[in-house]
């Protein structure tokens, strides 16, 4: 059985701390180290905190989080009822705009493996491996590699 976890929360404050933590404690579960469990929680923070924000407003506003655990990554979905955003640029060292927006992404982006957008941005999944340091198993990559349809 392939570990998981699953939780829908209204836009409440609290909640995106609540979800944060429910994430680490995931992570810690499936046997990620301190360190590791530490970019987790910072980049579903980043994650969460969009979606919070972005999904306020709505008749049903909220978003969920699903998490699951298998061939030594963690697949982290945050999803929200907001109304998307604009594709992001393609490259991972481009950091915030002169107005600090992006850079929640742009965290995102160096802390996991791999950070997916889609859904007009409704929906991210953030991977990390459990091995090595970013990059998986084997190891870290020369550059580390992030995919992305499109972002807050």
């Amino acid at each position: 059985m392939i570990p998981n976890y699953r939780a829908t929360f209204t836009n409440e404050p609290r909640n995106v701390a609540l979800a944060r933590n429910a994430i680490a404690s995931f992570a810690r579960l499936c046997g990620f180290d301190d360190e590791a469990i530490a970019d987790i929680r910072l980049a579903a923070g980043e994650a969460l905190s969009n979606a919070s924000e972005y999904g306020r407003g709505r008749r049903n506003g909220g978003f969920s989080v699903a998490c699951s655990f298998q061939d030594d990554e963690i697949r982290i979905e945050i999803q929200d009822s907001g109304d998307g955003f604009d594709a992001p640029p393609d490259a991972a060292e481009i950091g915030p705009d002169d107005r600090n927006r992006g850079f929640g992404i742009y965290i995102m982006r160096r802390l996991m493996d791999s950070v997916t957008f889609a859904k007009n941005g409704t929906r991210v999944k953030l991977v990390r491996f459990i091995r090595g340091e970013l990059g998986g198993p084997d190891g870290p990559p020369s550059t580390p590699t992030h995919s992305h349809h499109q972002h807050r």
